[in-house]
């Protein structure tokens, strides 16, 4: 995993967020706990929903609410290199 492409998947996610739950870009940043950001059961759902289309990759409930913006992208990406 590199730095470059742990950026690059914030950067998706980031758009993710910004584009379906219309959240301000300024709240949307690396250290920003993803529970923070999805505050409901059905946006965890529909994001889960969006990565595993984009990214062919499963992600649970848990995993969503747990880390920051930063830690899940860093998470994906060992995950998508380990394939």
């Amino acid at each position: 995993m590199t730095t470059s492409a742990t950026e690059s998947t914030i950067n998706m996610i980031s758009e993710i967020l910004i584009e379906m739950f219309e959240f301000p870009a300024e709240e949307v940043q690396g250290h920003t706990r993803m529970q923070d950001l999805l505050t409901d059961s059905l946006m965890v759902v529909e994001m889960a929903i969006v990565l595993h289309e984009r990214l062919g990759l499963k992600v649970d409930e848990e995993e969503l609410r747990a880390l920051t913006l930063a830690e899940f992208a860093g998470a994906l990406d060992a995950r998508r290199t380990a394939l």
